[in-house]
Formats: C-alpha cells, structure tokens, sequence
C-alpha cells in the first residue's frame, strides 16, 4: 500500500524577500492629495454656508412668528388696543410711562428710555423668554453684554426685529413721535391704535429684521427696535432707491430693514404668519399703513 507522507521537507527551501516598506509620501502625492481636499472644500463650503443660513432664516422666522403672537396677545389682555412702540413722557397721555410696570430680563423695575421701548414690554408674552428677541448674530451681540450696567438699555434699542411702531400702537415720545405730534395739531389719530380696526391682517406688516447704528460706534448692529416706512407721512418717499431702481440696501437709507438673509428680511405679520421679502416687496404703503390705498400713499392733512 502506498505511503501518503508528506513531500514538503523534500522542497527546496525558500528564502523570503521582503520589499522595502515606504513609510512617506512623494512630493507628488501630497500635491495630489491636496488638490484633492482642496476640490471638496470648494464643493462643500458653498453647501455648508447654504445650510447655515437656511437655519438662520428658520430660526428667525420662528422668532418673528413668536413676537407676532406675543404682539396679539398684547392687545387681547388690553381690550383690543395695540402696543405702543415708545411710552410717553407726558402725564396727560394715556400711554404715560408711570402707568406701566415694567421689568427688565431679570426682574429688574425699568424706567426711562429702557421702560419706554416696546422690547421689554413684550416679554410677558414671549413667556419671559429672550430667545424671539434676540436671534442669531443678535443674540452674540447681545450676550457681549450681558452683566453690564447698560444692559437692560442696550438691548432694548437692538432687538432683532423692528417694530411698525409708526404706523401701529403709535410712538408717543421725544425724537419718535412726529405722526403722534401731527395728529395731536390736525385733531385726527394716523397710526392704527386697536386691533379690530386692521383691514388686511394677513399683509399688514409688523415685524421685520432690523439693522441700526451702533451704541456710541460708527458701525451697524444687526437689530434696531423700530422701522420706518418706504414714504414719508406727508411728502413723499423715505428709502433712497438705487440706481437698478432697488431700495437701497443700506439700513441708515430703508428705514432700517435689513435684509440679512440673501438680500431677504424676515417679516411678521399681524395673523402671525411670517415671509422672507425682498425690499421691494416692501416699498408698498399698504404693508405698512392700514388706510394706505396704494403704493406711495401719503397723509393728507385737514388742517383745522
């Protein structure tokens, strides 16, 4: 019977050759490598920024919508009347400051120009959260300051959004109050004081983004508590409009809306839904007044 051993140890021997192991990379293929990583970047940064801003915008038009429902809610719990954007100093007004108890972010009793402003005046109906007041590039301003002893005035010239306060609710103080002092002279109120007397909630704008200048600086602050119309009370256009016949897009030169979000600003409106537009879209008296009946609407005063 034949034996089955095995024939291995009569093969010859192999020696083993081991290659040298390169533990670098050539010249070529760092080069390669990082045109390689330099081409993802270019694809992905453009994506990236893409998404940072689309959740900026969700996150502010969620905030808009939130101050936009504060903002009613406001004028429920006051028998219909609208928030007035700046108090009045003046005893005899019915929007004295004395008559209001207002408090800062952390509890604090507010008087002057930080009372006057409607930004804390809201914060009841935010349920005392700050968040729908300062969003974003905002928010990192304002927490900056957060602890000094100019906090509470601070912030509440930089919220976020701008408020229609001309035109709704009224601003009855100082440097503000030019359409409350032309209808204390012609006898007659401009500005929508209640609720139930807008027309078109659905277009009548209330919020926007905002833009001002800065606190004692020469810059600009991506927020500013009040906006002013495309036009004039009485005499015209307000926005200087470019040369390509766009609203300029200078804050200082379109009644402060800014429109941080791809030439778009986030807007609210009075039955709490929210857009992003283009400034043109909000060169229309009609978005901001509500017995504007066109465009380039202006007050005609009946002196008495």
């Amino acid at each position: 019977m034949p034996s089955c051993t095995s024939n291995l140890g009569s093969r010859p021997a192999r020696r083993l050759h081991l290659e040298t192991i390169r533990t670098g990379f050539t010249i070529i293929e760092v080069m390669v490598v990082i045109s390689v990583v330099g081409v993802l970047i270019a694809v992905l940064l453009p994506s990236l920024s893409s998404m940072v801003d689309r959740a900026n915008s969700s996150t502010e038009m969620a905030a808009a919508r939130q101050l936009s429902q504060g903002y009613t809610s406001y004028a429920t719990d006051n028998n219909g009347r609208l928030m007035p954007g700046y108090l009045s100093n003046d005893p005899s007004n019915e929007d004295y400051e004395d008559a209001y108890d207002v408090q800062g972010p952390t509890g604090e009793p507010l008087d002057g120009p930080s009372k006057r402003r409607w930004t804390w005046r809201i914060l009841p109906y935010l349920s005392d959260s700050v968040d729908a007041l300062f969003v974003n590039q905002g928010r990192q301003y304002i927490d900056e300051l957060r602890g000094t002893d100019d906090f509470a005035y601070i912030a509440s010239v930089y919220p976020s959004f701008g408020l229609n306060s001309e035109w709704l609710g009224g601003m009855k103080g100082s440097i503000y109050s030019d359409l409350h002092t032309l209808g204390q002279f012609t006898g007659e109120c401009y500005y929508s004081q209640r609720l139930a007397e807008i027309q078109r909630p659905s277009e009548q704008l209330v919020f926007a983004s905002s833009r001002g200048p800065e606190f004692e600086g020469n810059g600009n602050v991506e927020g500013y508590f009040y906006l002013l119309s495309p036009h004039y009370h009485t005499t015209g256009s307000r926005w200087e409009i470019d040369d390509d016949g766009e609203p300029s897009a200078d804050a200082d030169k379109n009644g402060f809306v800014s429109a941080r979000h791809d030439e778009k600003a986030v807007t609210a409106m009075l039955d709490g839904s929210t857009r992003l537009e283009r400034l043109r879209d909000l060169n229309d008296m009609r978005r901001w007044a509500n017995d504007a009946w066109k465009a380039d609407w202006v007050i005609e005063p009946q002196m008495p």
